[in-house]
């Protein structure tokens, strides 16, 4: 082609958000997305937009923006079109474009088939230098069922700020740091949609949190793809000369926790023994997080159960070590049905929501109490891949 796709989409008033990643653009009631020649069935007019696949392994940011941009398609009223795209190797997941047909297919409706994969139906082509008049009166066909992708599956990180992006950052590099395993700078990077401003900014503050909370400086295990050393910049920041030795103490502290009996455990005099006295700090700190666990909306009946769940795992994934209350789930044991009345606390166990949605669907298995990530998600997994499952605390 004489130009670029996002030159294309420049040049009919509908720039990406971001060029590297945007699979669509929105402006003013329309949305153009951007489809692949190979997934579109021309004889019955349709082309995917969407597959459950990609749901579950993709970890583009283009991901929660395609999401954004079928909502409103999916509830009508917008004006929707498509450009469809050659790939240049098909058969691959990381795809670059070879070329693209430079007209636009106008989308009437959304539909979704038997596997879950969302199809965009067309009825026209739109020649560029028609495109915004037709756009002032095409409009997309309201859908009647409910749009078919769970909200737990938006991570919306793709549109979140960088201050936003901290925490879920720092808890993926603990997860590296429980299983020793160093993390490349382009993979963050790919991970969480940054760029080379916003990773020095991202990993600065990462840092200096970990120095305020007198921990290991937990971006040492963000290394040079070639190296396996940090870049000069981490020694700049925070006067860390040996960062593998950094690396190894962050090994340490973040190490799984292992279950010990103590050598002296407090009884009464009737040999009973005696629960340790909570400093009040603690206890309200507790109640304060059990009531943000409480606080998402669940299905009618169920508080009893996430609450036990909950106090059962000390409110933690039991896979993860996640402590955030409002990514928890109470999620019930393979075999467990909740609408059989499985809801006592030994039928379920405490996850991370990616995490639960990856159980449910057979992608995680838990059987042998080690995590085993399916094949099709375990490159995105592979922190957590082998990690002990841990055991609830009998009450």
């Amino acid at each position: 082609m004489d130009k670029s796709i996002n030159r294309f989409f420049e040049d009919i008033g509908m720039r990406l958000y971001n060029g590297r990643w945007s699979w669509g653009a929105e402006k003013d009631n329309v949305i153009v997305l951007r489809t692949w020649e190979d997934q579109c069935i021309v004889r019955e007019r349709r082309v995917a937009v969407l597959h459950q696949r990609t749901l579950v392994e993709s970890v583009s940011a283009g991901l929660d923006e395609r999401i954004q941009h079928l909502k409103a398609i999916w509830k009508g009223g917008v004006a929707a079109y498509t450009v469809i795209a050659v790939a240049v190797d098909p058969s691959t997941d990381d795809r670059s474009i070879k070329s693209y047909r430079d007209d636009l297919f106008a989308i009437d409706s959304l539909e979704v088939d038997e596997a879950g994969t969302v199809y965009a139906r067309y009825s026209r082509v739109v020649k560029p230098r028609d495109f915004r008049g037709d756009a002032m009166n095409h409009r997309a066909a309201a859908c009647d069922a409910p749009f078919p992708v769970d909200e737990d599956l938006e991570s919306g990180l793709s549109s979140a700020t960088v201050r936003e992006k901290l925490p879920h950052m720092r808890e993926w590099l603990i997860g590296a740091a429980r299983t020793r395993s160093p993390v490349k700078y382009a993979e963050i990077m790919r991970r969480f949609d940054l760029w080379y401003g916003t990773l020095f900014t991202s990993l600065k503050q990462l840092g200096q949190a970990c120095v305020a909370a007198r921990e290991p400086v937990i971006t040492a295990l963000v290394v040079d793809k070639d190296t396996g050393r940090c870049s000069k910049g981490f020694k700049e920041v925070f006067g860390i000369v040996d960062d593998e030795a950094e690396r190894e103490r962050c090994y340490a502290h973040w190490a799984p926790a292992r279950q010990e009996a103590a050598p002296d455990v407090p009884t009464d005099e009737t040999g009973v023994v005696e629960a340790p006295v909570a400093a009040a700090d603690d206890v309200r700190e507790g109640e304060e997080r059990l009531a943000r666990f409480m606080s998402v909306e669940v299905r009618q009946h169920q508080p009893a159960f996430r609450r036990a769940v909950f106090a059962a795992y000390c409110g933690r994934c039991a896979i993860s070590g996640c402590d955030i209350p409002e990514t928890l789930e109470a999620a019930h044991i393979h075999g467990r049905d909740w609408r059989e009345g499985h809801n006592q606390v030994e039928d379920g166990i405490l996850l991370r929501r990616d995490l639960h949605t990856l159980y449910d669907r057979g992608l995680l298995d838990l059987s042998d109490g080690t995590a085993r990530f399916s094949a099709r998600v375990v490159h995105h997994y592979a922190y957590l891949e082998g990690s002990t499952v841990a055991l609830r605390v009998e009450a």
